[in-house]
C-alpha cells in the first residue's frame, strides 16, 4: 500500500469524527442558528406535553380480534391421548396426506373417511306444464244436433273423469269452464299421413284463457318448464324451479340448477354448504334424475276350482 494514501485517509476520517462531534454538541445546546436543539428545555417540554394532553382524539378505532369463546367448553384441536386415531404425526414426522375427492380436499391419510350428509333433496317431474284437462271421448247426440253432443274431459293430473259435458252448457264438476266450440280436424304429420283428432275450444276462467284441447295429447306450454323438487327428509317440504340458475336455499346450503336434460328427465344442482362447520363452503355437483314410475301390480292368481264327482251311494 502507499503510506502517503494511508495517511490521507486516516486524516480525512480524523476530521469527518472532530466534524461529527462538533455538529452533535451543537444540536444539543442549540448554538446552531436556525436548528432547534434535540433535547428540549422544561419550557419547551411543557409546552408540548400540555398540547399533546389537550388534543382531540382523531382517527377510527381499530376493531379487536376476535377471541375464542371457551364458554361451550369445545375443545378444537385435541391432545394425542384424547384423539389417537387421527392422530398421524409427531414433532420430527410430518403428516401424510391424500386428496379426498369426496371432500374436495387433503386429508390425513389414517384419517376415517367423512360420511357425506345425504343431498337433501330429490327430483319428481321435470317438464313442460300441461293444461288440466283433455279430451277422453265425444258422443254424437242421437238427435243428429252438434249442440247435444256430449264429451267426456280428463283431468290430467288428478285422473279423474267429467261425463256428460256439452257444448256452452255449464258443467257442475268444474263451473269455471265451458266448452265453445267442437272440431273434427283432419291433417298431415311429419311423414304425410292423414290422422284425425276430435278439438274442443275451452274458456277457462279460472287462469283467464281460451284454449284448445284434443284427445291425442295433453296440452304443453312449451315456453316454461317446471322442475318439481321436494325433500328427502321432510314430506311436506317442496318448491317448483324453472330456468338455468334458479337457486334456492334449504338447510343451509345453496342449491342451483346447471343443467336440463328434458329427454332423459334429469336436473344437474350445484350444491354449496359446509360439509364440516370449522371449513369453508364448498360446491358439489349432482344430477338427480325422475324416478320411474312403479311397476303395475302382478294379477292375482286364480285359485283353481276343484270339480267335485258326485259319488254313488
Amino acid at each position: 500500500m502507499n503510506p502517503r494514501k494511508d495517511i490521507l485517509l486516516i486524516a480525512l476520517a480524523a476530521a469527518l469524527l472532530i466534524g461529527g462531534l462538533v455538529a452533535f454538541a451543537g444540536l444539543e445546546m442549540g448554538s446552531i442558528p436556525g436548528i432547534k436543539p434535540i433535547v428540549l428545555d422544561d419550557e419547551a417540554k411543557a409546552k408540548v406535553l400540555k398540547n399533546l394532553a389537550e388534543a382531540k382524539a382523531s382517527g377510527v378505532v381499530y376493531p379487536a380480534s376476535a377471541r375464542a369463546s371457551l364458554e361451550d367448553n369445545v375443545k378444537d384441536w385435541l391432545s394425542p391421548e384424547e384423539n389417537e386415531e387421527s392422530w398421524d404425526y409427531d414433532l420430527f414426522t410430518t403428516i401424510d396426506i391424500v386428496w379426498d375427492p369426496v371432500l374436495k380436499d387433503y386429508v390425513p391419510r389414517r384419517r376415517k373417511a367423512e360420511i357425506m350428509p345425504p343431498f337433501g333433496v330429490a327430483l319428481v317431474s321435470v317438464g313442460h306444464p300441461t293444461y288440466t284437462f283433455m279430451l277422453s271421448s265425444t258422443l254424437k247426440a242421437r238427435s243428429g244436433k252438434e249442440e247435444d253432443r256430449e264429451f267426456s274431459l280428463q283431468n290430467v293430473k288428478t285422473k279423474q273423469y267429467i261425463d256428460h259435458a256439452k257444448i256452452n252448457k255449464p258443467i257442475a264438476e268444474a263451473p269455471f269452464l265451458t266448452i265453445l266450440k267442437y272440431e273434427f280436424v283432419k291433417e298431415k304429420d311429419a311423414d304425410g299421413f292423414i290422422t284425425t283428432r276430435n278439438v274442443l275450444t275451452v274458456q277457462d276462467r279460472q287462469f283467464g284463457k281460451t284454449v284448445q284441447i284434443d284427445d291425442i295429447k295433453p296440452l304443453e306450454y312449451k315456453g316454461q318448464t317446471d322442475i318439481l323438487l321436494v325433500s328427502t327428509s321432510e314430506p311436506t317440504w317442496s318448491t317448483t324451479l324453472h330456468l338455468v340458475g334458479d337457486k334456492f336455499t334449504y338447510k343451509e346450503a345453496v342449491y342451483t340448477v346447471k343443467g336440463i336434460d328434458l329427454e332423459a328427465k334429469t336436473v344437474t344442482f350445484t350444491k354449496h354448504f359446509a360439509p364440516n362447520p370449522k371449513k369453508p363452503k364448498k360446491t358439489f355437483t349432482e344430477e338427480l334424475t325422475v324416478p320411474p314410475p312403479p311397476p303395475p301390480p302382478p294379477p292375482k292368481a286364480k285359485t283353481p276350482t276343484v270339480e267335485k264327482i258326485p259319488t254313488k251311494k
